[in-house]
């Protein structure tokens, strides 16, 4: 007896156990079925059937498919048949030749023929023929979906219900793996798609991966220096963040830049490129890098001074930009300074030795200097003959003004260096124009900056020479920033009362190009100038106050003054005072801060005052408004006030009569009509406001009282006292309102009251406050005694 062999249906790559079992199953039927002829076709009856014996077998329209699927069977027997026995398993029987069958629940159905005839049986069994399958549900996820090459990539199958799923990855590579690694080695835009089969049918589904390229390239990457390479980097056309760096530091941040290597050595050049998304988790970003290899070529001398400019002492770094072998450095500063580097090998050298091959070097002195560098380095070929570079820059460094906060002077000595000190050839008495430190400060005003300034002493003059004239003061010649044209200084006079001459204690300070002479008017102050106090440490000789201005600041713009200059034309800047010959008086002058400021285009002096009226002897509080909003950038906020509060001329003068404060507090100290005038200043703009402010007297609370004793009767003292108000107000603020207190023995609103009876022998406090138009106040008090 044969068996049909248990094959494998057409169109499965795999069966399950089950299906496996189940064929086992099958044959072992076939086995215990003696009287039935089992066979591969179907083939029923004996091993040799004779002519026209029933030969069973059949074929079907489809093996696979849905739940509900309609399967036609068949009839392919063979001999002389009479009847048909179809055999469905769970689904039935069916006589019919070629019968049509539904299946409609998932599983494995198998399907057995038995055909008869006069000269015998036949039974053909097909075991798991038909499988019914829902379909399956695809599904992987890749990550990343986009990168650099060459990208890896992470994929996982998350496909369920399938016999079998393979993933192709749109470069010719595919895999039936649940979970894989897969590397893009070129860049490109990939369909990604998945193919997943069961018995129910085939799904399918797709994502893309884009590979961007990631190439550098350079122009060189090898040379003598200075090496100069183009760095090129092909992202692919993307916008992001990028950082070229040489051995760590920053040189570049787009694709592609020009980068010169002056020293030889050899340097890692390093791109990184971000890609930045939203969301996030969809950035990604490159790295890669290369050496570039720089040998020595030919000495080349250059360099940076830096600063290249500024105000003496000026400390200038000579940064070395020179290329090449080197092995000496010769500097010349221009101020008739060299120096050498490393050391002269001779021992009897007479040349000074810089600290390295970018020296610093301090210029002391006003002026525009040349710098040269000579380089000496060996010849590329070996020759012995050495090679000289050498490189000369005019102007490299301007120094405008030395020793502008007089941070350099002695303290306590006579103004040196740069400064020259001016004294009246004519001198009736030395003058001293020291320099002073802020220890021995206890004057207001000074130092505006740095720890020093000077003071200048205006003894020696005969009083006849206006001061603008004079030769006693301090001189300095100066450059002028081109960006910078406004000469700035701050000052203060000290000054005592004012001689009966026409010649004043002052200061006055102009500035000369060749014979053409122009003063500063923001300079000039003398013994009419409001003053913030007096001097502690200057006093007169006798004792008697010298008075002090706020500090003030002068400013003069140079290049409107001088019409046609520039920044190599030199003036000349002198500070003068002077004074009377008179044993007593000392003016002085505080002097600090000159400096270079911008011009300044828009400046209107504005101020308010907070109380009304003002009361002689109480503050008020005077704001500047010349700039209520600068942040709208429509205008600035000055730089200095000078408040001159018109007292200084009062018959018992205040202890002060002006302020240097943005915003001052000042008390009058007497009732009049004073014309308030601010003068504000921004760089070489000043501008004034004036106000004519009405203080009136505070009032004054005063009364007399008369008593008049009466015969006492037995144990009791009895007196009639009159009071009668003595108060005092000013006359355009009257007193309104009395209120009167007894001391026990009543009170009264009235201005004159009536005649109060007190009782009782003793001391009685009485009160009296007044009240004026404007709402002042004044409170009195006296004791009244009863005997």
């Amino acid at each position: 007896m044969r068996f049909p062999p248990i094959g494998i249906a057409p169109g499965f790559a795999r069966r399950t156990r089950r299906q496996r079992s189940f064929r086992r199953e099958i044959a072992m039927v076939c086995v215990a079925a003696l009287s039935l002829a089992c066979s591969p076709g179907g083939d029923g009856g004996r091993d040799e059937p004779g002519e026209g014996a029933p030969i069973a077998s059949f074929t079907e329209t489809q093996t696979t498919g849905l739940p509900g699927v309609a399967i036609q069977f068949n009839d392919t027997s063979t001999g002389e048949i009479g009847s048909y026995a179809w055999d469905f398993g769970t689904l039935g029987t069916s006589t019919d030749p070629n019968p049509m069958v539904v299946f409609p629940v998932v599983g494995t159905y198998s399907i057995g023929l038995t055909v008869t005839g006069t000269r015998g049986t036949s039974t053909v069994l097909k075991p798991a023929l038909i499988e019914i399958a829902e379909l399956p549900t695809a599904g992987f996820a890749c990550v990343p979906t986009q990168g650099f090459a060459p990208l890896t990539v992470a994929c996982t199958d998350n496909s369920s219900g399938g016999d079998e799923s393979l993933l192709d990855f749109g470069d010719g590579s595919t895999s039936d793996q649940a979970s894989l690694v897969h590397i893009y080695s070129d860049p490109g835009t990939y369909a990604v798609e998945q193919t997943v089969t069961s018995a129910g049918g085939v799904v399918q589904v797709s994502d893309t991966i884009e590979v961007h390229p990631f190439v550098l390239s350079a122009s060189a990457t090898t040379g003598s220096a200075p090496l100069e390479s183009r760095f090129i980097a092909d992202v692919g056309g993307l916008v992001g963040t990028s950082a070229w760096t040489v051995d760590r530091q920053l040189v570049g941040g787009t694709p592609i830049i020009v980068h010169t290597f002056n020293n030889p050595g050899t340097y890692e050049v390093e791109f990184v490129f971000a890609f930045i998304t939203d969301p996030p988790e969809d950035s990604f970003a490159g790295v890669q890098s290369f050496e570039v290899v720089v040998g020595y070529g030919p000495a080349s001398a250059a360099f940076t001074p830096k600063p290249s400019d500024g105000n003496g002492p000026l400390d200038v770094e000579m940064l070395d930009d020179s290329v090449g072998a080197i092995d000496k450095w010769e500097w010349d500063f221009g101020d008739g300074t060299t120096c050498v580097y490393p050391a002269d090998p001779d021992p009897d050298s007479m040349v000074f030795t810089c600290d390295s091959s970018s020296p610093t070097h301090t210029y002391g002195r006003v002026g525009r200097y040349d710098v040269s560098l000579t380089v000496t380095g060996p010849s590329e070929d070996g020759n012995p003959s050495a090679i000289l570079s050498t490189t000369n820059m005019v102007n490299a460094v301007t120094v405008y003004i030395a020793d502008p906060s007089f941070e350099s002077q002695t303290v306590g000595s006579a103004v040196s260096g740069a400064w020259t000190h001016l004294r009246p050839s004519d001198e009736l008495e030395s003058a001293q124009h020291i320099a002073l430190s802020d220890a021995q400060q206890t004057d207001g005003g000074m130092p505006t900056e740095g720890s020093n300034w000077v003071v200048l002493d205006g003894l020696g003059t005969d009083g006849l020479t206006p001061t603008d004239l004079i030769e006693n003061g301090i001189r300095q010649d100066l450059l002028m920033p081109a960006d910078r044209p406004v000469l700035e200084f701050d000052y203060a006079l000290l000054y005592s009362e004012a001689p009966i001459a026409l010649v004043l204690d002052a200061v006055t300070a102009t500035v000369s190009v060749g014979e053409t002479t122009v003063e500063i008017p923001s300079a000039r102050a003398d013994v009419s100038s409001p003053y913030a106090g007096s001097s502690v440490v200057y006093p007169t000789r006798d004792g008697n106050d010298v008075r002090m201005t706020p500090t003030l600041t002068a400013s003069i713009n140079l290049a409107d003054a001088f019409p046609g200059s520039t920044s190599d034309t030199l003036f000349t800047l002198t500070v003068r005072t002077g004074n009377l010959d008179d044993e007593f008086r000392s003016p002085l002058v505080y002097l600090d801060n000159f400096r270079f400021v911008e011009s300044a285009s828009v400046l209107a002096a504005k101020f308010s005052v907070d109380q009304d009226p003002l009361i002689a002897g109480q503050p008020a509080t005077f704001s500047d408004e010349s700039c209520l909003d600068p942040e709208a950038g429509l205008c600035s906020v000055p730089t200095s006030w000078r408040w001159d509060f018109d007292t200084q001329r009062l018959t018992n003068p205040p202890s002060a009569s002006g302020s240097g404060e943005q915003n001052p507090s000042y008390a009058f100290p007497e009732a009049g009509t004073y014309d308030v005038r601010m003068v504000a200043r921004l760089a070489d703009l000043q501008s004034s406001e004036s106000m004519l402010v009405t203080v009136i007297g505070a009032p004054m609370a005063s009364f007399s009282f008369d008593i008049q004793l009466h015969p006492p009767p037995p144990s009791l003292a009895r007196a009639i006292v009159t009071f009668t108000d003595e108060s005092t107000a000013d006359e355009i603020d009257k007193v309104a309102s009395w209120s009167w207190d007894f001391g026990g023995w009543g009170t009264s609103l009235d201005e004159a009251p009536a005649p109060v009876e007190i009782g009782q022998a003793g001391p009685w406090a009485i009160t009296l406050t007044v009240t004026t138009l404007s709402g002042q106040t004044d409170t009195v008090q006296m004791v009244v005694t009863v005997f």
